[in-house]
């Protein structure tokens, strides 16, 4: 019985692991497939677009089915069927079709992310399976041959078709602005984005999409579907024009119309609108463009307005980046802290055993040097009959040390250390600091003090900033201890003579 359910366990975990692996590629099968269809609609005969798109949702079918995802390998196995059929030849994709994929793709995208644990609406999958099902049946029909057969029958609706038409371009332009700029979180990467789909799939002569910098002024950033570059951006004060104040401040459509200094603030456009990206306290930016016909002002209007949803979860995106950066680096500081203050405990243990003020000295150097990982370390007692600095360890990185021997008041940094208490680094002396044949960088210089007065210095090389208070709180300790070590020494010596 131990054994069954152990392997049920087991079981359980792999399938666990294959469907975690299949939702991540997933993922990168949906993003595949979106942008294939956008680039079906411009090459509907593209032979190896469609041998992409054919291979992309064989394989979505497969591991769907392979995890026990029955629903979404059987709109998979529809959705292959139908680009199996367009590579013998059966018939050719239309807009309709197209149209179709879409849906497929909406209703693959609720069903992958409920089996992830999202939130989202529940969804059948009668209704785009039945569609996919009667694309072999010829039971929709192409819209190119239902436009030819209108013209021809009915010549007087051919105003009412085009304008019908027009709608639906227009519709299916929003439609890729949408899908194209969900994955997107820059600000730049969609204000050009916005530009291109505008400049690509809709009708001005001229577009252009300006942010907001510094809360003070506007930059061109993205114009007819091109970045420009940094150095040509035209960078207009927000307070200087009654035309920026209006869309920015009061966040209204501005028409030339309306304000004759349109054409003043943007002499390149013929009739300029401008509509803004709405955020609050102030707009994001805004578009400004020429329509072809009044007609076409309500559906950039409306990329107005879901350009400004966009951004608002770019910038949201942007702030959860920051926290998420700030938390990382927070929890790598406190992983850092705990482990040198777990090696500083040990040493500490270690260094209330001695009884040498040198064998101490060569504790600290060697925990500053291995433990706290700072490049190099020495340390110097001080011999108060002569009033120098003595090397008291040579396992510090730092050559020549046991034999180094100077006055306190010739080394600026050591005095400077001893008479104040304090830490002193490079930053307060310009030049590098020689210790015999050695140069150091970025070094410290901390005292070992006493209670009643300093016992000697500890000079480090830092490689990381970050150690700096640790080794502070191992030179102050060390100072208490070697404080006792020579008061038990003067002791010492007081009882000989006596």
């Amino acid at each position: 019985m131990s054994d069954e359910n152990e392997n049920q366990d087991l079981d359980d975990i792999l399938l666990a692991r294959m469907l975690q692996d299949f939702l991540k590629e997933a993922q990168e099968y949906l993003d595949q497939l979106n942008l294939k269809f956008i680039q079906l609609e411009k090459e509907p005969k593209e032979e190896e677009l469609i041998d992409d798109i054919f291979r992309t949702v064989h394989t979505l079918k497969g591991s769907a089915a392979f995890v026990g995802l029955e629903e979404i390998s059987q709109i998979s196995r529809k959705m292959e069927d139908v680009f199996g059929a367009v590579r013998k030849g059966t018939f050719n994709i239309t807009a309709s079709i197209i149209d179709i994929m879409y849906e497929g793709l909406d209703v693959l995208t609720i069903l992958i992310d409920k089996t992830a644990g999202n939130d989202g609406p529940d969804v059948g999958i009668s209704p785009i399976v039945r569609k996919l099902d009667e694309i072999f049946e010829n039971a929709i029909p192409e819209f190119e041959e239902e436009s030819h057969r209108q013209e021809t029958e009915h010549p007087d609706s051919q105003e009412l078709l085009s304008t019908y038409k027009e709608s639906y371009d227009q519709l299916a332009a929003l439609k890729h602005v949408v899908y194209s700029s969900t994955h997107l979180s820059d600000p730049e990467s969609l204000a050009l984005l916005f530009s291109k789909q505008i400049d690509e799939r809709m009708r001005p002569e001229k577009n252009a999409i300006w942010l907001m910098e510094d809360g003070k002024k506007v930059v061109e950033v993205a114009r007819d579907g091109e970045l420009v570059e940094t150095v040509s951006r035209r960078v207009l004060e927000i307070e200087s024009s009654e035309v920026l104040k209006r869309v920015i401040r009061d966040q209204l459509v501005v028409w030339s119309s309306s304000l004759p200094q349109v054409r003043e603030v943007f002499p390149e456009f013929d009739s300029p609108i401008i509509f803004p990206i709405k955020s609050q306290p102030e707009a994001f930016g805004f578009l400004v463009l020429d329509p072809e016909a009044l007609t076409e002002v309500e559906i950039y209007q409306l990329i107005g307005q879901f350009a400004a949803m966009i951004f608002n979860i770019s910038k949201l995106h942007q702030k959860l980046k920051e926290r998420t950066e700030e938390l990382n680096e927070m929890t790598e500081i406190l992983f850092k802290q705990n482990a040198q203050l777990s090696s500083l405990y040990h040493v500490e243990l270690d260094l209330m055993k001695v009884t040498d003020p040198v064998l101490l000295c060569r504790i600290v150097v060697e925990a500053v040097v291995n433990e706290l990982e700072a490049n190099r370390a020495a340390a110097f007692l001080i011999d108060e009959s002569s009033q120098e600095l003595v090397g008291a360890t040579e396992s510090g990185g730092v050559e020549g040390i046991d034999s180094m021997r100077f006055p306190i008041d010739r080394k600026g940094p050591f005095q400077q250390s001893i008479e104040s208490g304090r830490i002193v680094t490079y930053r307060d002396y310009p030049d590098k600091l020689h210790l015999g044949s050695n140069l150091l960088e970025k070094w410290v210089v901390i005292c070992f003090k006493g209670r009643e007065r300093v016992q000697g210095v500890l000079v480090t090389e830092l490689r990381d900033e970050d150690i700096g208070d640790s080794i502070a709180i191992l030179a102050n300790f060390s100072g208490i201890l070697l404080d006792n070590l020579m008061l038990q020494k003067e002791v010492g010596d007081t009882a000989k003579e006596t």
